[in-house]
């Protein structure tokens, strides 16, 4: 008997780079059913619809779920690794508010709960929790519970009832633990008393390394791995070579990109080890790093930390707009990964308002 839910690997497919692992439902379905159409053809349904199969998309990158074409999927042999879901990376994908009793109604502008978006959330992640945090947008609200629902199964997942606000110097936020979740495809909503929540739909991935199986599968080279060669980043769709942007490939650091990004992950941990030195954590994973070369790589993270927390400066006085600001640090540091520039990105904006 078949399992109704397969990893599937995905290959040209827009948002996700090849090698992205999923589980999806097993099952192919038609534009036309996820579209709501019945199966009686329908003259405003076109009949390429009816007739292209794929399987379900939760989620392609932006909160909307899709078709992925059969023939652009790879079955994921099944693996006895045993993966913990703190390896997983979060990426959010949309945020808005929205009525719990009409949730498909547009929102309004004078709701009072204010509006959403996702500028107001922070992922924090470290080795010991993953967790996120929402900012409250207008005093006096209560929060009556937190849901998440997985959106490839349509079930809830986890319940936080009447969960506490927490005050950060002139702003309320509320949280929810993420770590013990598996990965896949999530909506998380912050329901108020009074009607209205919070939806944040969001990714959590797979970690990154099991996308060497996709190429051992698929007899696929495996995209080079040389320190500091700079590729523009897809999900921005910025070609800075052609944007006539210099682009630094150096770092003179001694090491590669993974202990740089490591680095950087300490660096710019939240939790018990915010802004505490990294040589002990960072040794314990690579022994060879002595203390001196762990403090220089810090230093040398705290200014890619620094400078993006910049760009949030000149986007809020209107000098860059928000999405250059991760091509114009990609430029200058392009050895860091794109899910640290986001992360980044997010709080150089709240720094900036505060």
């Amino acid at each position: 008997m078949n399992s109704p839910y397969q990893l599937f690997f995905l290959k040209n497919v827009a948002h996700f780079p090849d090698g992205t692992l999923f589980e999806l439902e097993n099952q192919l379905y038609s534009h036309a059913q996820i579209s709501g159409a019945s199966n009686e053809k329908r003259q405003e349904i076109a009949d390429w619809e009816y007739t292209t199969q794929g399987y379900l998309l939760p989620d392609r990158g932006d909160g909307v779920r899709d078709l992925v074409p059969k023939e652009k999927v790879v079955l994921c042999p099944p693996f006895s690794e045993n993966i913990s879901p703190l390896k997983g990376e979060i990426e959010i994908t949309k945020a808005r508010t929205k009525s719990i009793r009409f949730p498909e109604y547009p929102t309004p502008s004078h709701t009072p709960v204010g509006i959403f978006g996702k500028n107001h959330i922070q992922i924090l992640h470290n080795l010991h929790y993953q967790r996120i945090v929402a900012d409250v947008l207008h005093k006096n609200l209560e929060v009556a519970q937190i849901i998440v629902f997985n959106k490839t199964k349509l079930i809830e997942v986890e319940n936080y009832l009447s969960p506490h606000l927490n005050r950060h110097e002139y702003r309320w936020t509320v949280s929810c633990e993420f770590g013990h979740l598996p990965f896949g495809f999530y909506e998380v909503q912050i329901q108020f008393t009074n009607g209205w929540c919070y939806s944040i739909d969001l990714i959590k991935h797979y970690p990154d390394y099991l996308k060497e199986r996709f190429y051992q599968l698929t007899a696929q080279p495996m995209p080079s791995r040389k320190p500091a060669s700079f590729t523009p980043l897809q999900e921005i769709g910025f070609d800075l070579i052609k944007m006539g942007i210099q682009v630094l490939t150096s770092t003179n650091m001694g090491v590669d990109d993974e202990i740089l990004n490591e680095a950087l992950a300490l660096t710019t941990e939240w939790g018990p080890n915010f802004q505490k030195p990294i040589f002990e954590r960072l040794h314990a994973k690579y022994p060879w790093i002595d203390e001196i070369l762990a403090e220089k790589l810090q230093k040398y993270c705290k200014e890619a930390e620094y400078y993006i927390y910049e760009l949030g400066y000149k986007e809020l006085n209107g000098e860059i707009s928000e999405a250059e600001i991760v091509p114009l640090a990609q430029a200058k540091y392009s050895w860091v990964a794109a899910k640290h520039w986001h992360r980044l990105k997010n709080i150089a904006m709240y720094y900036a308002r505060r």
